[in-house]
């Protein structure tokens, strides 16, 4: 939780509760980035958790394809369902499935201390490919992304996602009074599963994890 709250605006940071649901329903699919360096582990007594990525599996996608083709009277149906399915803090026992082929990643975070250094590309990469290596029924990969955060938007373009769909004023801002799009991309899972891990303190900047 201190993750969240260092990461996201009140507005859009998720609860604990929610967090709990995450884990019982999809334990496997909650990983923790932990920094095991001596200096850390001496001051704190225990290795830090620095970051995490939570997700959950869904068996099919929304009507991304056939949206444009639709009524406006559908697509506003349509939109209904997308959104709710994407709402922040849904609950995962909703719409987790254990058979399923979509691998969505419902949040992705680090504290800030340990931002800037490429460590979170290195983390989220690494976790996604552990995930998709670990189902083989998994095809493909989805996140939804605030339009504000430019790196992020560029760092999982890099990683191979491709925007989908757009959810317009999705997210709440701080400083504008018109909330910010969600943006809906996805990635092809074999792309995650040929990823080398990494495995050394090089590999993550410098810090043993």
């Amino acid at each position: 939780m201190n993750i969240e709250r260092q990461s996201f605006i009140p507005a859009i940071q998720e609860k604990k509760r929610v967090f709990e649901k995450r884990l019982k329903v999809f334990p496997q699919g909650f990983l923790a980035l932990a920094d095991c360096s001596d200096e850390v582990v001496l001051k704190n007594k225990t290795a830090l958790v620095c970051g995490y990525l939570c997700a959950e599996k869904w068996d099919s996608l929304p009507e991304f394809e056939s949206f444009p083709a639709l009524s406006e009277k559908e697509q506003k149906s349509a939109l209904k369902r997308i959104e709710k399915r994407f709402a922040l803090g849904h609950n995962p026992l909703l719409t987790h499935k254990t058979n399923g082929s979509f691998l969505y990643i419902s949040s992705f975070a680090l504290l800030k201390d340990y931002r800037g250094k490429g460590l979170g590309e290195k983390f989220f990469a690494n976790s996604v490919a552990a995930l998709c290596s670990a189902m083989s029924e998994i095809k493909k990969v989805v996140i939804l992304v605030d339009s504000e955060w430019q790196v992020a938007l560029k760092i999982y373009e890099k990683l191979g996602f491709e925007k989908v769909f757009e959810l317009k004023e999705f997210f709440p801002t701080i400083q504008k009074k018109v909330n910010a799009d969600g943006i809906i991309m996805t990635a092809d899972a074999d792309s995650f599963r040929n990823i080398e891990f990494a495995s050394t303190e090089n590999d993550f900047g410098g810090i043993k994890i």
